[in-house]
């Protein structure tokens, strides 16, 4: 459940930006489904770390309303070894945040530019409707029988030469391709080329197998796009930080520590919602949501006041007042709650 309802949460800005670029660039469904996954994959760190914090909460809040954990506590199991029990867990949502952080991520987000990149690529697509005249391109006027994609049938593209010739073209196939400076032609087959002059009256008439007819439209996009810093597995950070020097190289150890302090924080929300789950009373599962949700938003707070401090500075090190908020953090959540433990 807390899956869904994080899930729900950290999708809803990536469903708005797909909302807009299936209106204004050409998304297929295919394209949509791909997006809507990478993105799932980008917020995957997220979702899991946010869950884990709430099924602790949820799991030790519900001992405490049982009255489970006080049994315990009477039976002469300390609360430690209890706590003990659950670091196997955090343990391995350290491991499984990691690899999404390093791994899974960085190459999600690469995956979605190389998608949005491509989809503006097509853009020139969305101007070709089957069976309507086709005046976008100026100076020329096109008529397709058939759109598949990319595929056209039985294509007519009638345009002028000077003021003294009126050519038309006629193939049976085609197809919409770019060149390497993002230029959109037509590769057309089996049609013929008549040359109307009308000077003298004539008609010339060329037949072809293959015909290059370029456009008046150029992308401005770069394919393939460049990588971000967030866009680099752990062995490209490792290749580029050896390789670069300055403010780069600060750029990719700040990266580093914030990866590798979202890393360590199912062992934070393992305290977060240990004593949290012993001093709050648990009346509801939509409580125990409410209240992971609250702690996972200060925690990425705090994340966000350590990542600005050490932009300003220009001292990655500065960082560490977030994991030294959240020690602190920690330290008075236990002592909070000392009494019951």
């Amino acid at each position: 459940m807390a899956v869904l309802v994080f899930s729900f949460l950290f999708m809803v800005r990536p469903f708005l930006w797909l909302m807009d670029l299936i209106i204004n660039h050409f998304f297929t469904t295919i394209t949509v489904l791909k997006f809507f996954i990478l993105s799932l994959f980008e917020v995957s760190p997220d979702i899991v770390a946010l869950s884990f914090l709430s099924a602790i909460l949820g799991t030790i809040g519900r001992m405490n309303m049982e009255n489970e954990y006080r049994i315990f506590l009477i039976s002469g199991i300390p609360a430690k070894q209890i706590f003990r029990q659950f670091l196997l867990f955090a343990g391995i949502f350290v491991v499984m945040v990691f690899v999404l952080s390093f791994f899974v991520v960085p190459s999600a987000s690469y995956s979605k530019k190389l998608l949005l990149t491509k989809a503006r690529m097509d853009e020139p697509i969305k101007i070709f409707r089957s069976r309507k005249l086709i005046k976008e391109f100026p100076g020329i006027t096109i008529y397709v029988d058939r759109i598949d994609r990319t595929n056209l049938d039985n294509i007519s593209i009638v345009f002028r030469e000077g003021s003294k010739r009126v050519c038309r073209i006629q193939a049976k196939t085609g197809k919409i391709a770019f060149d390497s400076k993002g230029c959109v032609y037509l590769l057309l087959k089996n049609g013929r080329i008549e040359t109307y002059s009308i000077k003298d009256g004539l008609i010339y008439r060329v037949m072809f197998d293959v015909y290059y007819f370029s456009l008046p439209y150029q992308t401005t996009v770069t394919f393939p796009p460049l990588r971000r810093l967030k866009e680099m597995t752990l062995p490209l950070l490792i290749e580029k930080l050896y390789y670069v020097r300055g403010n780069e190289s600060r750029e990719i150890i700040l990266l580093f520590v914030k990866k590798i302090f979202f890393t360590l924080l199912p062992f934070f929300y393992l305290f977060f919602g240990f004593y949290a789950g012993i001093g709050i009373k648990v009346t509801g599962y939509f409580q125990v949501v409410g209240t992971g949700l609250t702690l996972g938003l200060l925690s990425y707070f705090i994340i966000l006041l350590g990542e600005a401090i050490a932009y300003k500075s220009g001292n990655v090190f500065s960082f560490l007042i977030a994991p030294t908020i959240f020690v602190i953090s920690t330290f008075l959540f236990k002592r909070n709650f000392s009494n019951v433990t």
